[in-house]
This record gives structure tokens, sequence and C-alpha cells, in this order.
């Protein structure tokens, strides 16, 4: 039985942080005193990250600091009416950041973390006829420890001594005054009388060399286990039909206060398996896992249930290539980076759903979920979509360089580890983002498979400790370490993140295996500037140039995806554009705001960024036209054409022939003699057909004009809106 203390908590901010020394956790009488100078209780409207519930602008404004300057009381009162029989558990889904718990003024325990769930159990300290008395304090921290005291670099050098990727990020990813606190998600009771399961059954499975058949294995921890039944069964959820189903008697040898679970391992064999794939690969085919623990009249005692899916990922890695092989097939990433709010309480089911239809949508088939752990909703859409995930831990930049902190991060990320490796669209983890910025004068194309914190600590230990719990898919040692061989992929932001680092058609001519960051942030259209009163005036100077900025996002991206696209396996294979939408209002690298409207940068996508593309290679010159297909199957015979006219429409070239196009293949259609060159206004239009059938079209207007980088970006920046402001 589960009962829900989600709802009618009471709260108070401990300004000197003083009540547990005064033993809030026990009384309250001294509340009220005129000494203590306590705060307090208040009713709180829901269970959410306190900054949404409490602050007019959570989003940014130096007064978001008091929410971590000290730690934060909450209260929750409730009655029961129970036997001397039943386990009492007190579970938490997300608490931000760190917490103590107490019932009835017994401690019952700390957590540290923000994503994974946790629990206590209370049938020490509940009161199980009667009302009980739940307090929890919560804080989030600020961190004040730069690197060499360097404060004029304090964005980049400063130590983030939590394991979230939600604060001290504040280079316009996070605003400077953010930090997220509070409880989230939910808080119950799990009561249970006899028999139960310790921690959730684990299902694995390995595929046979054929990928058709599945040996399976279940692994349940049983607490008070006398005499009950396993029943393990397995659904195709895309018709329905139970495939596999299993029964086992159990006989456990525990007394009720033994404190060590009864462990049973099952085994089984699944043939005729579909394959998990993703959307543009195949189908998203998913199964229903479901564990019930029987008594031996055949009533349920407690139940598990799991979606998950049947799919090999593997990733290739040499000096020349970094590539993801998909159910034994060669897989190409064209991948968006997703982190749709500083605030991970703020999203729901309606909001995942809506943002990854259009990543869909728009092409991609690969997300790189960015320093942060999203809802468990976001992980299930995900595999039902047909969506690839790359998933960061929230290793990024700088942090303490100590064992007790790599420790404490190993045990914190290997809980996500552990809570999402049953998701089919996980294909592998990424233990540190650009790690080891120790380097007091970073150079921009500095390669950091050499720092620290890949050689000496956490990366080493971090590396292999979640290759150990999860075997199933590959590991990235740190991204951004291209010359790692268990890392292996690049970021680029060539003509984005100042004028002195180039033009961004520096990258012609230049190769790279797997690119995981490239962008340009933009802000959003005016009405939605002007829903930001202090953004919007701060950001005065450039209003008139909005879509100039738009623009040189949408010529950026376009160069760099075609770039990556004509040399797919030659040794491109994928590309993972920062960033989807923006995280914030005032942040601005998404593709979409804020509020979900779209920027210049989505038209660039939508161009260049579907499984069938036409592309023209060139910078000061025509070079190539090249075809592109990313489906696992042939087009078989198509038309190609091209036609290129000048500022005047005069046709200056054009043709049109039949080809073979393969399945998950790249062909050049033409090359150029170089007699198209800058100099000259050229509009080039680019088709592919099949039996009057539109495949895929492309256009280029003015095709060498390429406007220079924005003036003022991205060094400029106002750190009280937390935005970018240009040359404003």
């Amino acid at each position: 039985m589960k009962l829900d203390l989600s709802k009618n908590w009471n709260i108070l901010q401990d300004v000197h942080d003083t009540c547990e020394q005064l033993g809030l956790p026990e009384r309250e009488d001294f509340m009220t005193l005129q000494g203590p100078q306590i705060s307090e209780w208040e009713p709180l409207p829901e269970l959410k990250h306190l900054q949404l519930l409490f602050s007019e602008h959570p989003y940014w404004g130096r007064e978001l600091r008091y929410f971590n300057d000290a730690p934060w009381w909450y209260k929750k009162e409730f009655e029961l009416a129970l036997g001397a029989e039943e386990h009492i558990e007190l579970c938490f889904t997300n608490v931000d950041y760190y917490c103590k718990v107490w019932l009835n003024g017994v401690y019952l325990g700390s957590h540290e973390g923000y994503s994974a769930p946790f629990s206590f159990s209370l049938d020490e300290a509940v009161q199980r006829n009667g009302k009980n008395r739940l307090i929890v304090k919560v804080w989030s921290p600020w961190d004040d420890e730069v690197a060499a005291n360097r404060q004029e670099r304090r964005t980049f050098l400063i130590y983030r001594n939590m394991v979230k990727g939600t604060y001290e990020h504040s280079d316009t990813f996070i605003q400077r005054d953010v930090n997220p606190v509070g409880i989230y998600g939910s808080v119950s009771l799990k009561i249970q009388k006899g028999a139960g399961f310790a921690e959730n059954p684990e299902f694995s499975y390995q595929l046979d060399d054929t990928l058709e058949n599945a040996s399976l294995h279940l692994k349940v921890k049983i607490k008070n286990l006398e005499t009950a039944s396993l029943k393990w069964s397995i659904t195709d959820c895309f018709t329905g039909a139970v495939v596999f189903l299993k029964n086992e008697d159990l006989v456990g040898t525990q007394s009720c206060n033994d404190p060590e679970p009864t462990v049973a391992s099952l085994d089984g064999i699944l043939s005729h398996v579909r394959l998990w794939n993703t959307w543009d690969k195949g189908t998203p085919f998913v199964y229903r896992v479901k564990v019930a623990l029987c008594a031996k009249d055949g009533s349920v005692m407690e139940s598990y249930e799991e979606t998950t899916g049947f799919r090999k990922i593997e990733m290739h890695r040499t000096p020349e290539m970094t590539k993801f092989i998909l159910n034994g097939k060669d897989f190409y990433m064209r991948g968006t980076a997703y982190f749709p709010d500083a605030y991970v309480s703020a999203m729901n089911e309606e909001r995942y759903r809506r943002d990854l239809l259009q990543i869909k949508n728009s092409g991609f088939n690969m997300l790189r979920v960015h320093v942060h752990v999203d809802l468990p909703v976001f992980y299930e859409l995900c595999d039902e979509l047909g969506l690839g995930i790359m998933h960061d831990s929230e290793y990024n930049w700088m942090h303490p360089v100590d064992e007790a902190f790599a420790d404490r991060f190993i045990h914190i990320y290997l809980e996500t580890v552990d809570m999402l490796k049953k998701h089919p669209s996980l294909f592998c983890w990424i233990c540190m983002n650009e790690p080891g910025n120790l380097t007091l004068n970073p150079t921009p194309d500095m390669d950091r498979a050499d720092c620290d914190a890949m050689k000496v600590s956490p990366g080493p230990k971090l590396f292999a400790a979640v290759c150990e719990h999860d075997p199933s898919r590959p590991v990235i040692k740190g991204s951004f370490c291209v010359n790692d061989p268990d890392s292996g992929d690049s970021h680029n932001y060539t003509g984005s993140l100042d004028g002195a680092d180039g033009h961004y058609s520096d990258i012609y001519g230049t190769t790279e295996k797997m690119n995981t960051e490239f962008g340009f942030d933009a802000p959003p259209c005016i009405d939605d500037l002007k829903k930001m009163p202090p953004v919007y005036r701060r950001l005065q100077p450039i209003l008139e140039n909005l879509d100039s900025i738009g623009q040189y996002q949408y010529y950026l991206l376009k160069y760099f995806i075609e770039h990556y696209r004509m040399q797919k396996y030659k040794p491109n294979a994928g590309y993972v554009q920062f960033l989807f939408n923006d995280m914030c209002p005032q942040t601005f690298y998404g593709i979409y705001d804020y509020w979900g409207l779209p920027k210049k940068g989505l038209q660039a996508v939508l161009e260049s960024n579907m499984p069938i593309g036409i592309f023209l290679k060139f910078k000061d010159k025509l070079d190539a036209i090249y075809a592109v297909n990313d489906y696992s199957y042939p087009l078989g015979t198509c038309q190609v054409g091209y036609s290129i006219t000048d500022e005047t429409g005069k046709v200056v070239a054009e043709d049109v022939k039949s080809i073979v196009i393969a399945e998950d293949s790249l062909t050049k259609l033409w090359d150029f003699d170089g007699t198209i060159h800058s100099g000259n206004v050229y509009n080039v239009a680019l088709w592919i057909e099949q039996d009057g059938k539109l495949l895929a079209r492309n256009e280029y207007h003015d095709v060498f004009y390429m406007p220079e980088h924005t003036p003022g970006h991205p060094v400029h920046m106002s750190h009280e809106t937390g935005c970018r402001i240009y040359w404003a």
C-alpha cells in the first residue's frame, strides 16, 4: 500500500541556520519567542523548487541569492491507524540538494543529490496509531573557492562542490544567482505487511549473435520472505501479447527482523525479439516487464513493472574514428543538446512531449542530456518515440580534486546510472564534460585528454565504476577529449565564441570524428523579449539587430551541419547541435526560445538535418554536390538535380540525372571546376526526386554571402539579468 504525503506541507527559512541547534526536529514552542528570531511556518502550495513558488522572477535577479543563503525546513503532519506487523518506509523521489530527515524527533538520516529517489525505514520511529510529525531540513549552498583565487575567471574556475549542473555555470547558461533548492516530485509512505521487495527487481538481457534471441536474467531481493512465488512476465507493447511467462516458488529462511534480504535469480530465453531502433532506423519496439511477488493464496503482495527494449549499442573508437553501432549497423548521429529548464521541477509530461516531437520532426535522432538528469517521464517518452540519448554526468568544468569529492561524485552518479540503465533509448554515458579547466590560461583548441581530471581524479575511478555498473552500453570518459581512447568526441565553436577564433567557414577542409557541441546563441523575437522587462531594457541597443543576429545563427548552423554530413563516416559519424531550446528565458543558444517559438536557426536544421539530404560543398568556390541517405534502406533509383542562377535569375548552370542511392550512404553527385566562385551573386537550388515525389530539397541564396561574427559576442554579459548583451 502506498500513502501519498505530497500535499499540505509547511515551510520556513532558517535565516541564521540555528533551528537544528534549537531543537526544531523535536519541538517548536520557541518559534515565536523574542530571542531566537525564528520564522513562522507558512503553507507550501506544492512540492517544487522553492524559487518557482516564492519568486516573481525565478530565472534572474540578485534577490534569488537569499534562497541559498540559509537552509529551509519542511513540516508534514499525518495520522496512521496500523497494526504492529506492517513495515513502513518513507520514500522521496527528489530533494535538491542536501537534506536531513526526522520523524517524531527521531533522526532518520541524510541524503545528497537531487535526481535519485531514496527512502528511510520508519518502523522504530513511527506512531502506528496517531499523529506523526515529519521534519526535513533542505539546503543547496553557494560555493566560494576559485582556483588560484583568479576572480577575473570565476565563471570558469569556481570549484563546484555539488553534483548538479543547474548552478555556477554563469556564462549565461545558468544565471549567476540561480541555484535550485527544495523538495520536488513526491513524498510517500510504502506500507508492507509480510514479504516485499527490498529494492526494485533488476532485469537484464544478452542478445545472441543473430540479434533475434535474448537470454533473460532477473535478480530480485526480497525481505521477510517465508513462502512466496514470483510471477515474471514480458508483454510486447506493440501487440499486447504476453511473449514470456515464468513462475517460481520461493522459500526463505529469514526471521521477520533479519536485515539481509533473500536473493532470487531467474533466467529465461525470449525468441524472435523485435529490436528497438531509433525512429529513422526502424521501429522503437518496447516490452513491458512485470514481476509480482505472490502469497500462497495467489494474492499479490507487491509488484513491479518497467518498460524496456532489446537492442545492442556499441561504440567503435580508434585514432581515426568515433562511431556508434546500433544493432550491428553503423549509426550516423544527428543530435541536439537538451536541457529544457534550469528548474527540472518546472517540467511535466506535456512540455517534454512537445519538445521531443519537435526534436523528432526536426530530423534529430539523438539527444545529449546536458549536465543534468530529467524527470522519469522524459526517458519513457524517448523510449516510445525512438530518440537516442547521450547522457552527461553533472561533472562540468571545475570540481574539487580531492579523493573525498571523487567518492561522493561517483556514488551520486552511479545512482543515476542504476536508475536509468533500463531505458533502451540511452546509448552511452558521459562521465565528464569538458573536464580539467584547472588550466588558468586555457587555449580554445586545448584537448582535455591530458588534464588531471582525466589522468588522476576523478576520471579513472569514475570511468571504471560506470563501466562496471553498466556493461551494456559504451562510456565516454571525457567529452571534448578527442585523443583519449576512451572518449573521442570534439567540441567546435569556430566562428561562435568570439571573432578571434575565426569565421565559421574556417572549418572548411577540416575533419572531426564526432562533434558533440557547436552552435551560436541568438535572442528570441522581440515580443518574447518584452515578457522580461529588465532584459528587454538592457538589450535596447541591439533590438534593431535581432534579425541579423538570428541570421548569423542560421548561416553558422547550416554550414556546420552540412560540413559534417558531407564527410559521413569519412571520418565524421555524427554531431550534436547546442542547444535545442533556451533553458531559461534569457539564455539564447536554442533554436527554439524558452516559450517554444522558433528562431532562424531552426530553418537551418529543417534544410540540412533530415535523414535524406542534398548539400553543396563550397567556400570561395563551388566544389561539389553530395546526396546523403541516413535511412537503413536503399532509396533506389532517384532523379537528382541542381540549378544555379545569377542575381538576374539567368541560369548559369543546371543538370538533372538518375542515380542509385544506397542505404546509409554518402554519394558525390557532381564536381565543379572552380569557374563559379565568390565575387558574384549566385543562387543555388538542389533536389532529390523519385517517381514525382520530392524526397529532399535545399537552397542557397547568394551562396558566397557569409556574414561576419556578431560584434561583442560572447564576452559581454549582464550578470544580474544573466544574458548576452553582444555590443549593447
